[in-house]
């Protein structure tokens, strides 16, 4: 008897009000078990060559997976599109309105950068070492953008979506900003100026002889952005303001300035300053401007030992040699060094007045005026 005979029989067992008796349920059941333990001829079973249930699985679990997928979905919106813009140096649009220029108070959020680092620029790690990476910086063909300022102050006008709200903030906050100037002219107008000359982006000119591109603010409050082309000798970092810190995110933060100074030497021989935010995007990092415009080598840029830790590693060489010569002279040693300088000295000043005498004898015994003894 085969299984699906049993089967059919199977279903007569159940009467027509619905009711099973306790007979024919484990004479149902007996039978069930006996199908279940047939035995099965190995020559008639047929079995798939390489058959691995989890491929299939796996292979299901992944189709499952894609037909889900949808690229345009996984793409920003327009909204999220024009907001991440506003992080990535070089999409945002720069503008010249008044309101732009003008900083919002209180400045606690403009303190740490906002700017992503631009997708393809080599970061100083593993993967690059510090003169590989200045060498793909000097192998660019094209303008490459090294240098932007954050989007003036955008943070915390997002706090209020009141319009009215944020208007009267913003007159609070250019009164508090110009009241201050207004006092004098001469500071009126030095706050007028200062924005035009607040670096706003900076580009790598490659080429045989290296050039600068840089915005900067206008004087007049929405006219077209101004552009600066200078070769790169022409701009030089302060000696003592290091760009590199080792601090924040491109490690150019300081606590003691937010900006640092480059200069511009002009044909006239004078010199133009320009100011540099700390907090904006910097290409790699800080020791690439080290290197361009603090004119340093390969090796003390990578090195990017601060100026404080410089004066702090030759003070600590100070304090070593006073201590051997400590050791060596006794606790005079100061005295006896200045002693030893002063016999020098004494020797140096004998030597010349001994020269200058002898010198003069030779002349006047090559003129024949000598004068007689006892005269």
């Amino acid at each position: 008897m085969n299984t699906s005979s049993k089967v059919n029989k199977s279903k007569k067992v159940v009467n027509t009000t619905g009711r099973v008796s306790a007979k024919k349920a484990a004479s149902y059941l007996h039978s069930m078990q006996n199908s279940s333990t047939t035995k099965i001829n190995p020559a008639k079973q047929v079995t798939a060559p390489n058959w691995n249930p989890k491929h299939f699985r796996f292979k299901a679990k992944q189709e499952q997976l894609t037909s889900r997928w949808d690229p345009k979905k996984s793409l920003p919106s327009e909204g999220e599109w024009k907001h991440l813009k506003l992080h990535i140096p070089g999409e945002n649009v720069q503008t010249n309105d008044l309101k732009d220029r003008i900083p919002k108070f209180p400045l606690g959020k403009e303190n740490v950068p906002t700017l992503l680092p631009r997708p393809g620029v080599p970061q100083v790690g593993k993967n690059f070492t510090f003169r590989q990476v200045i060498g793909i910086l000097k192998n660019k063909t094209q303008p490459e953008l090294i240098y932007e300022t954050n989007k003036e102050y955008d943070e915390n006008e997002k706090e209020e979506t009141n319009l009215a709200i944020r208007k009267r903030e913003w007159a609070i906050s250019l009164a508090m900003y110009l009241a201050p100037s207004a006092a004098l002219f001469l500071l009126a107008y030095g706050a007028a100026l200062f924005p035009t000359k607040l670096v706003r982006r900076i580009w790598y000119l490659p080429g045989p002889v290296e050039h600068i591109k840089f915005t900067s603010y206008p004087f007049i409050p929405g006219r077209p952005t101004p552009a600066y082309t200078v070769p790169l000798e022409n701009l030089k970092r302060k000696h003592a303001a290091r760009v590199w810190t080792g601090k924040g995110f491109y490690g150019t933060a300081d606590k003691g300035f937010f900006y640092f100074t480059l200069l511009e030497t002009l044909p006239n021989g004078k010199t133009k300053n320009w100011i540099v935010d700390r907090k904006g995007f910097f290409w790699s990092d800080g020791r690439v401007f080290d290197y361009l415009f603090g004119k340093e080598t390969l090796q003390e840029a990578e090195a990017g030992i601060p100026y404080d830790k410089q004066f702090g590693i030759i003070n600590q060489e100070v304090k070593k040699k006073k201590q051997q010569l400590r050791e060596k002279h006794g606790v005079l040693w100061r005295y006896k060094m200045a002693a030893e300088e002063f016999g020098k000295d004494i020797k140096k000043l004998g030597g010349y007045i001994t020269n200058s005498k002898s010198i003069d004898n030779k002349k006047k015994t090559d003129n024949g005026k000598q004068l007689p003894k006892g005269k």
